[in-house]
């Protein structure tokens, strides 16, 4: 249940006097409104005259009828007397019970767990969702680490490093690791995905408990990472099969560009000086095979570019964007957001400063959800979460 009412404001900036909605009771099972209020997207309006665009300083009534759980905020600086606030605790309590079937309406709900400012409401939403501070400051510790052996310039000195904080390269700092090179492998970004594959290699050398973590890793996700277009070209002519093929050239083919196949041919140059005909044709045959399977890959993401397009557009130009989102869930993927960045940085390019504040806005509530979804999913797995900085206008 959710619960709008349209409350008089004053700009902070300009003193312009206007009107904005807010919702005053959140429910915790509908992801949307959670999101919104975990990324400090709830209840935020725009002054009319100067744009100026900040959270609005109002009491809320959190409430989760499966973890049975009630939180309200009453915000410190509304400076309200402790009759005052009873009050306005009350009529949110009240609405929310009056709105509920009778089974529904228990202990919990009429006792609030009351927080002064919004940082502190969201810290207890996520404890309650398994999320502590301690998880959230050692996974952001681990993503820092990587940071900080990424800058290392030596392979000594990175030694040393390495043996320094041997204790926290555990599984869960390999599989941020792991994750962060598929993305940057998946984003064509080779600089960083080279960079963090080399790191990884080096870890692994250096490391014998790293080395097998991450042998470990990578038989359960079943990954394959290439390095260089020398390797790409051995593990192709190692291949046993036409699905092993298709299988190293989706992984390797932000490689598979104009200097790859001039490898290849000169490959194919030398085994023909020396008369190896066998090489020759086997050399051909493989070259053959990654142009058709490139192209087949590539008219697939063409398509699946389409399809998100077409996906976003008719995410936009709906009347209730939120909901579209929900229903179609199960289509945002990677591209969906490879599309909606694209469209960011085109709007950004034309100085389109709305369209890309709406389609940001579009982009967190999409990842809100889906990272909601997942966490329903996986009770009590790790998962990183991003404090929403909360301005309050006064």
């Amino acid at each position: 249940m959710t619960t709008q009412q349209v409350v008089p404001v004053a700009c902070p900036n300009c003193q312009a006097q206007f009107s904005a909605p807010i919702q005053s009771i959140i429910d915790g099972q509908d992801p949307v409104q959670k999101a919104a209020l975990l990324q400090g997207r709830l209840n935020v309006a725009q002054c009319p005259q100067c744009g100026f665009t900040d959270v609005l300083n109002a009491p809320t009534l959190y409430y989760d009828r499966e973890k049975e759980i009630a939180f309200v905020l009453a915000p410190n600086n509304l400076s309200l007397t402790g009759t005052d606030q009873e009050k306005v605790i009350g009529n949110l309590t009240n609405t929310l019970i009056n709105s509920l079937p009778a089974e529904e309406r228990k202990f919990y709900l009429f006792n609030p767990r009351q927080f002064l400012t919004m940082d502190s409401l969201v810290k207890a939403i996520l404890e309650a969702d398994g999320i502590t501070e301690e998880m959230i400051e050692a996974q952001e510790s681990k993503v820092k680490l990587i940071q900080e052996f990424l800058q290392v310039s030596d392979n000594n000195t990175l030694k040393e490093k390495i043996k320094e904080h041997e204790t926290e390269l555990d599984r869960e700092f390999f599989e941020i690791l792991t994750a962060t090179i598929q993305s940057a492998q998946m984003a064509g970004d080779m600089t960083n995905y080279q960079a963090l594959l080399g790191l990884r290699s080096l870890l692994a050398r250096f490391s014998s408990k790293s080395k097998q973590i991450i042998s470990e890793i990578d038989a359960d996700l079943e990954a394959v990472f290439i390095q260089s277009q020398d390797e790409m070209l051995e593990k192709l002519q190692a291949a046993e099969s036409d699905e092993e093929i298709e299988q190293l050239i989706a992984v390797g083919y932000p490689l598979l560009d104009y200097t790859f196949f001039l490898k290849l041919t000169s490959q194919i140059d030398e085994a023909e000086k020396t008369g190896n005909s066998k090489t020759v044709n086997e050399l051909k045959e493989l070259r053959s095979k990654v142009v058709k399977i490139k192209d087949a890959q590539e008219e697939k993401v063409r398509q699946a570019l389409d399809k998100s397009a077409k996906l976003l557009q008719e995410i936009v130009q709906s009347g209730n964007p939120e909901q579209v989102l929900a229903k179609k869930l199960d289509e945002i993927d990677q591209t969906f957001f490879m599309v909606l960045s694209a469209n960011i940085e085109e709007a950004a390019r034309q100085k389109q400063q709305q369209a890309v504040q709406a389609l940001t806005a579009l982009g967190d509530i999409a990842m809100a959800m889906l990272q909601e979804r997942q966490l329903q999913r996986t009770k009590g797995t790790t998962t990183t979460a991003t404090e929403p900085k909360i301005e309050i206008a006064r």
